[in-house]
């Protein structure tokens, strides 16, 4: 028998040639008809998986062959495949909105039949690096499962932050139980279940910041944090109960982290909006990549809101700010890094409907400064050292229509701060820290009766030391079922003779192994005035009364997870306050309440209940629903002085953070590659208006749809982005509160934020 293989019409068997055997003879046919075939056949396949920064699989992400112009979209378990490939040089790209886009080149040798890929894709304001380590719990990260926390990714901050003022305080105004200060939508300011915005402590990367805000803080103006959604890592909310490392205020606590730069290739990004626009950029340091870099810029044009939306031709507002981060490694475990922060805000009223008097305020300028340098040493794997230091100013001014000074005030702090971390044993963590801050401060008010002669209304200024110290553990048992934290924190303070102990303890059960139960106690001190600054250093006496707040918390808390990525959460949350005050007996000054020392004056307590439902995801319906039912009812102390000498306290009435209902909802959902759909729904019940016992009233209900979309075109080497928002949908009237006539006994109120459409691009290279 012979065989014989024809690739093309006329081929024929060689003459002479004798007959091989059957089986050999067919193995060669089968490899030489292998050899006839169409290059297309013989062509390879690539496919792999892409996954977000949480491990979790990304799907409806387009990934694309440029050269050959193909593409796939991943399934739900993150998969691709793309066939017909044939050998040669190819450049592969991910895209997907809200992501950083990826492209990367590769090779298919001759006879290569697969490749394989595993793509990891970061959204926009996330540092990319070449390998993503993630710690943690989805909804926790790595704190201990005992803490009380809401948190917000940087993908949440984005999605939350709104197109017009790119602002991660709107973004904290989102989550459960929080609110803008008084429903006002102009203010960054916010209330958490109950407690005063003066009494939660901001930290920016370790740093207290009393007020982090662009703005005018007036009944009628507007602030805006000096942060942007592009800068920031991470956002923790600490609503109660929290570790005394954060201690320095009785309400709750505001922990912001901002990223480091990426170590892969430089990334620009460049946005242009209605209120305003700004440039980012990252990108490695030095050839070996040992450290890197971070840069943004932003310039507002706030006026097209106040002339546009509010029909306000009277006021122009404007703003700028930068910040700058830097780190570099020493060595494999010493790192250094740098973050600078500043910016701007001016103020002018342009076309009063009155002539303003000479007293009347005109134009206004603020602005903040902050320099922070920290050093990290890993020392073993067990044992972290940390040391920054610090430095932040915020002046203010305002003048009247001829230029003339009315006020001129000055804050500043140094800062010097060091902590450790030792994991003396396996699910045992300790850590300590201290922080000394030297703060100073001052006041210059005049008038102008009559115009031509200036009075020096008040004259204040000081400095002093303030210093904090705190130790905490934190443990798990019985195979992480059981976690425990617990904490001890001393306070002193320049005038003040106490130095106030602290402790906190809180825990967590896993009764079920989707069920967990939380429970927390915590004790805090603020030293506080009522200046809205932690110090105030005087040597008269009318200015010379200190005061010490002291609150304790208490929560529990159940948790039901259901499936890796949602979960119900019920908190019950309890916090009583004591305000006390004294007189500096150095100043000289005759005492309050007939003798030196601390005299309770006023108390409170915030108190409520409050139902989250969350799905964290990247693929299907993301975002949260939560009810939250709080009361915030204070009382004063009445001394008895004068021609009334019988001391009492008054009848207990609300705090002007007293909201009854709080409903806060927000959803984001990809649809496709490069379309994303997203929106939040805020309800809150009226806040009081201001005037205590005597003044019962209250606002009208706050509503606000805000509905968003963005849509990505992503090309070899950059992409464009397009973002469409609508503010306040349903243009609910929303009441800002203005001043109260008492005459008439009427509250005179403004809109709050009407319908607003906004628009924004941006460009990634």
């Amino acid at each position: 028998m012979q065989t014989s293989l024809q690739c093309a019409p006329g081929a024929a068997r060689p003459p002479g040639r004798r007959s091989r055997p059957i089986v050999p003879a067919l193995l060669l046919s089968f490899f030489a008809a292998i050899s006839c075939l169409p290059g297309s056949l013989l062509a390879a396949e690539i496919r792999g998986n892409v996954a977000g920064v949480r491990g979790e699989p990304l799907a409806r992400v387009q990934v694309s062959i440029l050269q050959a112009q193909q593409q796939a979209i991943t399934g739900d378990d993150g998969g691709f495949v793309i066939t017909g490939l044939a050998p040669g040089d190819y450049t592969l790209r991910a895209n997907a909105v809200g992501y950083r886009l990826i492209t990367f080149k590769f090779s298919l040798a001759a006879g290569e039949a697969i490749k394989d890929f595993e793509i990891t894709l970061t959204p926009d304001n996330f540092t990319r690096t070449d390998k993503v380590e993630v710690k943690g719990d989805i909804f926790q990260g790595s704190d201990s499962p005992a803490i009380l926390e809401m948190n917000l990714t940087a993908e949440e901050i984005r999605q939350t932050s709104t197109v017009l003022v790119d602002d991660p305080f709107r973004s904290v105004q989102t989550l459960p139980g929080i609110s803008a200060s008084g429903n006002n939508d102009f203010f960054a300011q916010f209330s958490v279940m109950g407690a005063q915005y003066q009494n939660v402590g901001v930290y920016i990367d370790g740093i207290l910041v009393p007020a982090p805000f662009h703005g005018v803080d007036i009944t009628q103006g507007a602030t805006l944090s000096i942060f942007t959604s592009e800068t920031l890592e991470d956002i923790k909310l600490l609503p109660a109960a929290y570790p005394e490392k954060y201690g320095d205020d009785v309400g709750a606590a505001l922990v912001l982290e901002t990223r480091d730069g990426s170590r892969t290739a430089p990334v620009y990004r460049i946005s242009v909006g209605l209120a305003d626009s700004e440039v980012d950029g990252e990108g490695p340091l030095g050839t070996r990549k040992r450290g890197s870099w971070l840069a943004s810029a932003r310039k507002s044009y706030l006026g097209y809101l106040f002339r546009s939306r509010l029909n306000d031709t009277s006021d122009d507002v404007s703003f700028y700010d930068a910040d700058l981060k830097l780190n570099y490694d020493l060595a494999p475990n010493q790192r250094v890094d740098f973050y600078g922060v500043g910016g701007q805000t001016f103020y002018q009223l342009v076309h009063p409907a009155t002539a303003p008097g000479p007293n009347d305020l005109n134009q206004l300028t603020d602005a903040l400064m902050l320099g922070r340098i920290g050093w990290r040493w890993a020392v073993d794997p067990r044992l972290l050292v940390e040391a920054h230091g610090a430095y932040f100013q915020q002046p203010s001014s305002t003048s009247n229509v001829d230029g003339q000074s009315l006020d001129d005030a000055h804050y500043a702090e140094w800062v010097a701060a060091g902590s450790g971390v030792w994991s003396w044993r396996k699910d045992q963590t300790l850590e300590g820290g201290w922080m000394a801050r030297r703060a100073s401060n001052g006041l210059k008010q005049t008038i102008y009766n009559p115009p031509s002669s200036p009075e020096e209304l008040n004259v204040a200024s000081g400095e002093g030391w303030k210093n904090d110290g705190y130790v905490q553990q934190s443990s798990a048992f019985f195979g992480n079922r059981v976690s425990l934290a617990g904490g001890l924190r001393l306070d002193t303070a320049a005038l003040f003779d106490v130095h106030p102990l602290s402790p906190q303890i809180s825990a967590a059960w896993q009764i079920a192994p989707d069920t967990q139960v939380q429970l927390g106690y915590g004790r805090y001190h603020q030293f506080y005035f009522p200046a809205n600054t932690p110090f105030e250093f005087s040597t008269t006496c009318s200015e010379s009364v200190e005061s010490l707040d002291a609150a304790n918390h208490y929560f529990a808390a159940i948790e039901q997870r259901v499936g890796e990525s949602t979960r119900v959460k019920l908190l019950l949350f309890d916090r009583s306050d004591e305000s006390s005050i004294d007189n500096a007996a150095s100043a000289g000054c005759p005492p309050v309440f007939g003798t030196h020392g601390f005299q309770t004056t006023a108390r409170d307590y915030s108190r409520g209940a409050q139902i989250v439902l969350q799905s964290r995801t990247a693929n299907r319906l993301s975002g949260w629903i939560g009810y939250t039912l709080a009361y915030a009812r204070q009382s004063s102390y009445f001394p008895g002085l004068g021609t009334n000498p019988v001391a009492y306290w008054l009848p207990y009435y609300s705090t002007l953070a007293d909201q009854r209902n709080t409903v806060n909802l927000f959803a984001n959902y990809r649809l496709t590659p490069t379309l994303n759909l997203g929106g939040k729904f805020l309800f809150g019940s009226g806040y009081p208006v201001p005037g205590g016992e005597d003044n019962p009233m209250r606002l009208g209900d706050y509503q606000r749809l805000d509905v968003r979309a963005e849509k990505d075109w992503a090309f070899r080497r950059w992409k464009l982005a397009a973002y469409g928002e609508l503010l306040n949908a349903t243009n609910h009237y929303n009441p800002r509160y203005f001043y109260t006539n008492y005459n008439s006994g009427s509250v005179v109120t403004g809109q709050g934020l009407p319908i607003t459409p906004t628009a924004g691009v941006a460009f990634e290279f």
